[in-house]
């Protein structure tokens, strides 16, 4: 389940208190307002607690920082129980019954086991909007050189973030190696690899610029929220691109909010996953992209989650650039006067729509 299906588990099943009382909360007592209050497991304030009773499960710690300020019930969990977010979804799963349902395949040498290839299909996969996920460990990658790309240095992606991301390069295949982590997984669980080519004018040679070693559904997964979830708890906000770099960029520069989907378009499943965090999402699409296409993905979190959006009014994009590919000073400019996703936002969006339409 991702965190909002969780979320609405909790809420529909009537959930709140039994999580409270298994992680150590005492004096619940349940408002008809809507909402629980209680105390921490080591506090005697019986109202430092407040749970709101619906599907968001805002939560207001009175006398503890959790990572945001004003978090939610999930975050209540990994701060009581100090867990991290991949241990907690996994502890959620486990006390309310639920399975995680993926199956953890580990790469063998096919002369290993003759029966591998029969083994590996017969295994159970986890279904998400009728597609498959198989989850990988390390073995994934470890044909790979683990050693960063010159090039990318240049550009400003350093080694520890290289390191922390597992980024390597194929010398055969001429390629970046880009390990995508899953989402919901602990750093240990990958769902592919991307390949990104260092060969000059590859345009002009018909080569792709970005291709999969290890295929996957980049529409499944949102890549950087494993490794940045607690960041982007702590600072309330998300920043949404579209390439890997730019979360990588942005992470050399000690920024860990930035998210990539793959893609200008965003789908279902990563707005999903994306609404479940309960923070500002800050969409941040490159330099060329209509700002219509961009108030349509703001109209996916408008009236559910705080959204904002960056568009370079200013120029100091090339095209196809991203915001995270200027210097940091003007990165935090840009991100400082993001445009508010507000009414007026909204009106304007319906405006263009109606137009469309006649």
């Amino acid at each position: 389940m991702t965190i909002l299906e969780i979320k609405h588990y909790i809420y529909e099943n009537m959930k709140i208190e039994f999580i409270l009382e298994r992680i150590g909360c005492h004096h619940i007592k349940f408002h008809t307002k809507g909402y629980y209050t209680c105390a921490n497991k080591d506090g005697d304030n019986i109202t430092a607690i407040n749970i709101y009773n619906d599907e968001y499960l805002t939560c207001i710690n009175y006398t503890r920082k959790l990572l945001n300020d004003k978090a939610d019930l999930i975050t209540l969990v990994q701060y009581n129980m100090n867990l991290s977010f991949s241990e907690t979804i996994k502890y959620l799963h486990n006390i309310l019954g639920l399975k995680m349902e993926y199956t953890r395949n580990k790469i063998k040498d096919k002369n290993e086991d003759p029966l591998y290839i029969f083994k590996k299909f017969k295994k159970k996969r986890f279904v998400v909007n009728s597609e498959n996920i198989e989850i990988f460990n390390e073995d994934i990658i470890r044909e790979y050189t683990p050693l960063p790309h010159i090039l990318w240095v240049r550009e400003g992606i350093l080694p520890f973030t290289c390191d922390k991301f597992k980024i390597g390069y194929s010398s055969d295949k001429k390629r970046i190696v880009i390990p995508e982590r899953w989402w919901c997984g602990s750093e240990n669980d990958f769902i592919g690899v991307m390949g990104r080519t260092v060969i000059e004018h590859y345009d002009m040679l018909d080569i792709p610029k970005y291709f999969p070693l290890k295929s996957f559904s980049k529409s499944l997964n949102i890549y950087g929220l494993q490794e940045n979830y607690d960041s982007i708890q702590k600072n309330g906000y998300v920043v949404i691109g579209e390439a890997q770099k730019s979360v990588l960029k942005r992470h050399s520069r000690k920024d860990e909010t930035i998210v990539s989907i793959g893609s200008h378009n965003i789908s279902d499943e990563q707005v999903s996953i994306l609404i479940g965090l309960n923070v500002e999402i800050v969409i941040a699409l490159d330099k060329g992209i209509d700002i219509n296409h961009v108030r349509d993905m703001c109209e996916k979190f408008y009236g559910i989650r705080k959204v904002s959006y960056i568009f370079d009014r200013y120029d100091l994009l090339k095209n196809k650039d991203a915001p995270m590919d200027l210097s940091d000073k003007l990165y935090k400019y840009l991100f400082k006067y993001r445009t508010s996703y507000n009414e007026k936002e909204h009106a304007e969006y319906l405006n263009y729509q109606k137009k469309e339409r006649e």
